[in-house]
């Protein structure tokens, strides 16, 4: 099973509870809610055979999928920080703010690195990290 195919249920699922959150949003005009449903409907339709196949896993066997999202997750997270440290540098040069600076440089560092020490002992760690996560959902 590839990452996306992993990720796919989720990440929809969540984004839809994000996207019914917005809807409900007074502030907002109604031109964004409209676009943001059209991206939500586009990536949809784009990921819908995975999306599909997430939703016959969870339905065959909810805790083992439950399992497959944690480690996907944190997989994706390491293939989107990635990409967003570039991106974060150059928008970082470019910002006529230092407030931006002062939170972002932080928050994005001290992320990466508890992630990176995460990412180290679970790598480290894994059967025991798995044998455990087994443990807590098959066992209730």
């Amino acid at each position: 099973m590839t990452l996306l195919e992993a990720v796919a249920f989720p990440v929809l699922f969540i984004w839809f509870v994000g996207l019914l959150l917005t809807l409900f949003r007074r502030d907002l005009e109604s031109h964004w809610k409209f676009f943001f449903f059209l991206v939500f409907c586009f990536y949809l339709v784009q990921f819908f055979p995975e999306f599909w196949e997430g939703v016959a896993r969870w339905k065959e066997n909810p805790k083992a999928e439950v399992l497959i999202w944690i480690s996907a997750l944190g997989n994706s997270i390491y293939v989107f920080l990635f990409f967003l440290w570039p991106l974060v540098l150059i928008r970082i040069y470019y910002s006529a703010s230092n407030n931006l600076s002062k939170t972002l440089i932080p928050a994005l560092a001290y992320g990466t690195v508890l992630y990176w020490a995460l990412f180290f002992l679970w790598t480290i760690y894994s059967k025991e990290f798995n044998g455990w996560l087994h443990q807590i959902f098959t066992n209730k």
